[in-house]
């Protein structure tokens, strides 16, 4: 009986292909795109706000900027996170082509700035923390106990 071996290639290639968008696809259902992605100015590389499954970087419902090339398609093969944060408000702005600055609203936790330079370009995060805010009571500010 004699093998033939160039259907057998032709049926691992396909199988390869078939897994590989298979996983494609599932890392895009997990890490969801938040905002349109931001090309930096000289269009090299670009931004993406993404949703963070629980668990990554010890963030519930957090949200993650990730850094990759412009022709880089396939973002479950190398995905680079550069920032992780609980933010209500996120956005992503280039300050040049090798300045890329993450503004979060931050809702809780602590924010982590991953990686601060990724190919040259040096990334900054501004993070705006909310204040509490309590009813105001003009009593209480005369030093009187409140009313009621």
């Amino acid at each position: 009986m004699k093998i033939r071996l160039l259907p057998i290639v032709l049926l691992l290639l396909v199988l390869a292909l078939v897994s590989l968008f298979a996983r494609e696809f599932l890392w895009r259902n997990d890490y969801r795109m938040v905002k349109p992605q931001a090309p930096s100015p000289d269009a090299a590389l670009v931004a993406e706000v993404r949703t963070l499954p629980d668990g990554v970087q010890a963030t519930q419902h957090g949200t993650g900027v990730f850094l990759r090339k412009e022709g880089a398609w396939l973002r479950s093969v190398s995905p680079r996170l550069v920032f992780a944060g609980e933010c209500d408000e996120i956005s992503t702005r280039w300050a040049g082509p090798h300045r890329l600055v993450i503004d979060c609203e931050l809702r809780s936790g602590e924010p982590k700035l991953l990686q601060e330079v990724v190919d040259g370009v040096a990334i900054e995060v501004v993070v705006q923390r909310r204040l509490a805010t309590a009813a105001w009571d003009p009593a209480r500010r005369a030093g009187r106990r409140p009313a009621g």
